[in-house]
């Protein structure tokens, strides 16, 4: 019996039933084979990386499996044997064995440079010290997530954690499992980075699903290697494969423009851009579409349409659509919910997957998991949502499904150096990365989003962007990106400034098409200038008096609070609904529901009249409501429009009353008085001084630093009187105008002087922010390696945004003798979730050292319970307040100053 049969690879059995460990060789196998049958998934990324290395498909196929099979080589060092639990007698001795100080995978690279690179025989591996197959070593031994260390300026030896025995032992299986594959090819080239990275994440899934004991029982008997691999480990993996849910999903034909109906129903008359999106001609490889217009006018469908053709071409084989947070997440989940089987084949069953921190949350993803396993019947096939189990359980596993919906955080986390980044390299790969609302990123997530697109077309990926006011700079960055990574040079100077605008940019040729918007979205809305918070809210109380619904747009949450307390004094409490951040999400969710009651799409006269809505950004990043009249606190002229989008956003009634089913789309038109956006702020000065803006918004003025960008949007504002959607080239109010007047380089040296020492300091941080993206991302090029950066970090370790630290609070009551979460659900773990939200780290670091002894048996118990709360966020219990629906606590800000804790319904978290 061959020695490396001693020596084990998994030591974890999930029952009593079966052995107690899985033998080093079998896993080694198991991993080998789900590497086999992934290739088999992609046999057109396979034909293309074969071509690139000089080889035939076989050779490269032979090559991917064979270094799968090499994986765990670092788990023969006998640190490692010592390390599992006791075994017997017929296992190696750990007597000598050196202590456990590197990870296995680690090892395994050791190993390989040490002693297996110059000793293994040409005809199991040629010309073994050739570069090519030193990176594919560290691909397969990077196997965890991140490439092995190499040391640094420390060296690390082999030697110093396996015994001669061991390294002995791995180069005879290396040798003997060889022979199960065709023969090895020889290099002619280093790997490609781009093949690299791919075969990275593949190795990732690969050992995943190798590593599943329901496919993959333990077996801690030996037997003859082509044995196991032909009559074990191949037909487990094929089972695992479909299990899975990684199956390859075909296409499903596309119809034609006249038959977009078929796709989505409600398509009865195309409005110009999704008619561009079906009817412009594709070109042969990788493209980026733009499309640029208001909102409103079909962006989503549109860009469902492009991914619909790009699929049944054969140009991609799923989608990934990346939202700005997780509420727009949430409702967009929803709605490629409803149409996404239709991008493939009948009787073909892909997964739909919500990626988000909070996903669980959301009813239609947990009841979609639930099914995700069953068949479906035809008729309910075209309409219902499902998701593999497998692919459900992780976000990291989230953009392996055929279709994603989630927050541009999951797809950014590709390109930076955490745990598991190339498995999500590999999951969008082939897909459509669709990113919508590109004008509302800060230029830390923007340059992390150029990344992510330069990689994306490197790979051979297309997309589609959206935005209804991206600035001229920001969309040539982005384009620009998209073709460096095409090895393409840089799109020239912005020729047309046509509103809407479709724009498509391949290796080939970059085309823009001016189009029309379509009648009923296009808007013409009065703004008018106020400066007297007073005067602001004898408007409200009197157009809520008079049966119309309002809504108060505020920068910041503690503006909010002030004016609902203003207009609880003019008008019924029953009447004002108050929604922001710094809600525990359970509650969150019971306000967007109440307020969607009230405002949203299918809202009645009798339920609107009266109301208002105040509230922060949040309304205009996560809900479809509609309002008659609106204020908003002066902000940057892109959040305006946003904002002013929501003003009369669905045709009605003179009354309120949405326009009934059967109305023609010619007779819905809106019949309610002129829209009129009131803008709150300070008075208009020419020569304003540099506290112009804090002097009347204290709080936002750290929200809005930039007050030439203020002070240009009022300016502007004022000389046009109107925001015109999309309105004419050269249009008093066009939106493209209203944009270009405040980002574009003609307004730049505009503003006061004196506000142009904040315009300076903000423009140095924006270039701060994009060196720390810059620093932060991988550099893709160096290859799977350390070396692509100096700072591989856990996923939690690394931000996909900047800003100020928050930390994760639980809010939790006493019930009995426990502490139990702040809101119910039938889910216990939702509970948490529910219970949770995001707070300034200075303004709450801790429960006070009073509170804590006064609920130290509690949370006490509850650290053990529920071990993983203490890590990353603040547990705060709660006491019952004077009025129902009020709790209280205590707590110290990040300067260890007493902080006291008030928690309501009606007002959300306040720290005094």
């Amino acid at each position: 019996m061959q020695a490396y049969w001693r020596y084990r690879g998994k030591a974890s059995p999930r029952d009593e039933a079966g052995d107690r460990w899985h033998l080093l060789p079998f896993h080694m196998l198991d991993v080998a084979a789900m590497m086999e049958v992934l290739l088999d998934q992609r046999p057109d990324w396979v034909e293309i990386s074969a071509a690139s290395a000089g080889w035939s498909v076989r050779q490269f196929r032979a090559a991917a499996t064979y270094f799968a099979i090499l994986h765990d080589l670092g788990k023969f060092a006998r640190s490692f044997q010592a390390a599992l639990p006791l075994g017997t007698a017929e296992l190696v001795s750990t007597d000598k064995a050196p202590r456990y100080t590197e990870r296995h995978d680690t090892l395994g690279f050791l190993l390989w440079m040490d002693y297996l690179q110059p000793r293994l025989p040409q005809e199991v591996l040629p010309a073994a010290e050739h570069s090519l197959w030193e990176s594919w070593i560290r691909i397969a031994c990077g196997h965890h997530g991140r490439p092995p260390r190499e040391g640094g300026a420390k060296r690390l030896y082999a030697d110093d954690h396996f015994l001669p025995e061991d390294m002995a032992v791995a180069k005879a299986f290396a040798c003997d499992a060889a022979v199960l594959l065709d023969p090895l090819p020889s290099p002619a080239s280093d790997l490609d980075s781009r093949i690299g990275w791919q075969l990275a994440g593949l190795m990732v899934l690969a050992d995943w699903l190798g590593s599943d004991q329901h496919h993959f029982p333990y077996r801690a008997t030996p037997m003859a290697l082509p044995t196991y691999w032909h009559d074990h480990a191949r037909p487990a993996a094929r089972r695992a494969l479909v299990a899975s849910g990684l199956t390859g999903c075909r296409g499903a034909p596309y119809a034609g423009s006249n038959r977009l109906v078929d796709f989505i129903p409600h398509l009865t008359a195309p409005t110009p851009l999704q008619c561009y999106a079906a009817n412009v001609p594709l070109v042969d490889g990788p493209q980026l579409f733009m499309l640029e217009d208001v909102t409103g006018s079909g962006k989503t469908e549109a860009a469902l349409i492009l991914t619909h053709r790009l699929m049944a071409a054969g140009l991609a084989n799923g989608l990934y659509f990346a939202l700005p947070t997780m509420a727009t997440s949430n409702q967009m989940y929803r709605r490629v919910g409803s149409v996404y089987r239709r991008l493939f084949s009948e009787g073909e069953q892909p997964s739909l997957v919500l990626a988000h921190s909070a996903r669980r949350l959301v009813a239609d993803f947990a009841l979609s998991v639930q099914r995700g396993g069953q068949l479906y019947s035809k008729g309910d096939a075209s309409a219902s949502m499902s998701c593999n189990a497998w692919l459900a359980d992780s976000n990291k596993k989230a953009l392996l499904a055929q279709v994603g919906v989630g927050s541009i955080d999951q797809a950014l986390l590709a390109v930076l150096p955490v745990r598991h980044q190339s498995l999500r390299l590999f999951g969008l790969a082939g897909k459509v990365l669709i990113v919508d609302e590109v004008h509302g990123f800060d230029p830390y997530v923007r340059t992390l989003l150029g990344r992510l697109l330069r990689m994306h077309a490197a790979h051979g990926g297309s997309a589609v962007l959206l935005s209804a006011t991206v600035p001229e700079g920001v969309k040539a960055e982005l384009l620009n990106a998209y073709r460096q990574g095409l090895r393409q040079p840089a799109v020239a100077a912005q020729a047309l400034s046509d509103y809407p605008l479709a724009s498509q940019l391949s290796a080939a040729h970059f085309h823009q098409e001016p189009c029309e918007t379509r009648r009923d979205v296009k808007r013409r809305v009065r703004v008018v200038h106020l400066s007297d918070e007073v005067e602001v809210v004898g408007l409200i109380a009197s157009q809520a008096q008079a049966g119309r619904c309002v809504c108060w747009v505020r920068n910041t949450v503690d503006d909010a609070r002030r004016a609902f307390g203003l207009l609880r004094e003019k008008l019924p409490p029953e009447t004002l609904y108050l929604f922001h951040s710094r809600y525990a999400m359970g509650h969150r969710l019971d306000i967007e529901e109440r307020v969607l009651t009230a405002f949203g799409k299918h809202s009645h006269a009798a339920a609107r009249a009266g109301r208002v809505l105040i509230g922060t950004q949040v309304l205009e990043q996560s809900l479809d409501f509609d309002v008659d009249a609106m204020v908003s606190d002066l902000a940057p002229i892109d959040l305006l429009i946003q904002r002013a989008g929501r003003l009369q956003r669905h045709a009605r009634q003179a009354n309120g009353d949405p326009w009934p089913d059967a109305t023609g789309a010619e007779q819905r038109v809106e019949q309610r008085p002129e829209p009129v956006l009131y803008v709150y702020g300070p008075a208009p000065d020419d020569d304003a001084k540099a506290d112009w803006y804090g002097r009347v918004f204290s709080g936002a003025q750290y929200v809005y630093p930039d007050f030439a960008v203020l002070w240009r949007t009022q300016q502007t504002l004022l000389a046009a009187g109107h925001i015109v959607s999309p309105g004419a080239v050269g249009e008093l109010g066009a939106v493209r105008q209203l944009v270009e007047a405040v980002y574009g380089v003609a307004g730049e040296r505009e503003a006061p002087a004196a506000l142009m020492a904040a315009a300076d300091k903000c423009l140095g941080e924006a270039m701060s922010e994009r060196s720390m993206a810059l620093f932060n991302a991988l550099q893709l090029e160096k290859g799977y390696c350390e070396a692509s950066s100096k700072h591989w970090v856990e996923e939690t370790d690394i931000a996909t945004r900047l800003g100020d630290e928050t930390r994760l609070v639980y809010l939790v009551e006493q019930v009995g003798d426990a502490l139990r979460p702040l809101c119910h659900a039938d889910d216990p773990s939702a509970q948490w979730e529910l219970s949770a939200l995001r707070v300034d780290e200075k303004k709450l670091k801790a429960v006070s050292p009073a509170w804590r002894r006064r609920f130290e048996a509690q949370l006490k118990n509850l650290e053990l319970e529920q071990p993983w709360l203490s890590e990353y966020c603040i547990v705060v219990p709660l006491i019952a307040g004077e009025s129902v629906g009020e709790w209280l606590g205590q707590g110290v800000d990040a300067r260890d100053r007493e902080v006291q804790i008030h928690y309501s319904l009606g007002q959300g978290l306040l720290l005094k």
